[in-house]
């Protein structure tokens, strides 16, 4: 191993549009990131040459710079023992994917990985909203929908590892098509995806009556959620009544896991959040109005305090950890 003072942590962060990649020295310590696009709909050899690409530039960045350690961050179903991505619905191509020893073999540095949203679970726990406590969720609500689960103190990965799937919990028998095949999954009802396939799927059945028919037709690759809350806030009703809807179901998903869990804080990440108030407060509202009493009671929701870095610094936590056990 390099000496300690040029050794740094690789923190990747693997979305379904954006790859995030940072070189820290902690995970409140960043010396230098990349945002690029994310070859999520490649093959993973792409993927791992991305990774291992942007890693050499970073540290070519830093004079006398190694690695001691890297974390992932991947959405999905995740065998943390096999250091698998086993299904992604965001990484179509990866299926019983060796991830993690593909990039440490790559980078020729211990890795270790974790889901996305279980490691943003793990930095809001030890550096962010949730220190001090025993029992909380960390729930992502972006193109997709997916939570991280602290029980007593710890992590909690599940038998299999793939704990925290909230996603696609069944909300509404029959309800829209989800991306993992299913139907009336919370992800179909109140994630990014859920927002604009619904907005246009009321402008097909009626056009005319919203401001969003003509940015779709300048538009034809599709809507995006920006669209519908610049369109709502500007007062297009139905784009009003899809937010309302999803901030609904929202609120639906996260009674169901505060009956399940009992959690002391539920802290929420991910792109939809940055709507704010118009959006989360119905959501609040929702979830304490359907939670059982007795679990409401106490029970603190927050926005995440580091924005879109919520996996990225978790991935550098397990990078920091995995470089304290060598």
């Amino acid at each position: 191993m390099p000496p300690r003072d040029q050794a740094y942590l690789l923190g990747i962060d693997i979305g379904g549009t954006s790859l995030r990649v940072a070189l820290a020295r902690s995970p409140l310590r960043i010396r230098k990131r990349r945002k690029l696009p994310s070859p999520a709909q490649e093959e993973p050899e792409v993927m791992v040459r991305t990774i291992a690409e942007t890693a050499r530039e970073l540290l070519l960045e830093v004079p006398g710079a190694s690695l001691a350690a890297v974390g992932l961050a991947a959405p999905g179903s995740i065998d943390v023992v096999r250091g698998e991505v086993t299904t992604s619905p965001n990484l179509p191509r990866f299926h019983d994917v060796p991830l993690r020893d593909l990039v440490a073999r790559e980078l020729g540095v211990p890795t270790a990985m974790d889901n996305d949203a279980t490691a943003a679970a793990l930095a809001e726990h030890r550096m962010g909203a949730g220190q001090g406590t025993r029992d909380m969720l960390y729930v992502t609500v972006s193109t997709g929908i997916g939570a991280g689960i602290i029980a007593g103190g710890r992590l909690y990965h599940g038998a299999r590892g793939g704990a925290g799937e909230a996603g696609h919990m069944t909300l509404l028998v029959d309800g829209p098509l989800c991306s993992c095949g299913r139907r009336g999954c919370w992800e179909a009802l109140a994630s990014g995806t859920a927002v604009t396939r619904e907005a246009t799927r009321r402008l097909h059945a009626d056009a005319g009556s919203s401001v969003l028919a003509r940015v779709l037709k300048r538009r034809p690759q599709g809507l995006d959620v920006r669209d519908v809350e610049k369109a709502a806030l500007g007062g297009d009703v139905m784009s009003r009544e899809v937010l309302d809807q999803a901030a609904f179901y929202l609120g639906v998903g996260l009674a169901s896991l505060v009956n399940l869990l009992n959690p002391e804080l539920i802290v929420l990440g991910g792109g939809l959040t940055r709507m704010g108030p118009r959006f989360l407060d119905p959501a609040f509202k929702v979830c304490r109005d359907m939670a059982i009493a007795l679990h409401a009671t106490g029970l603190r929701l927050e926005v995440t305090g580091f924005g879109d870095d919520g996996p990225l610094r978790g991935a550098l936590l397990l990078a920091q950890e995995l470089a304290a056990g060598q």
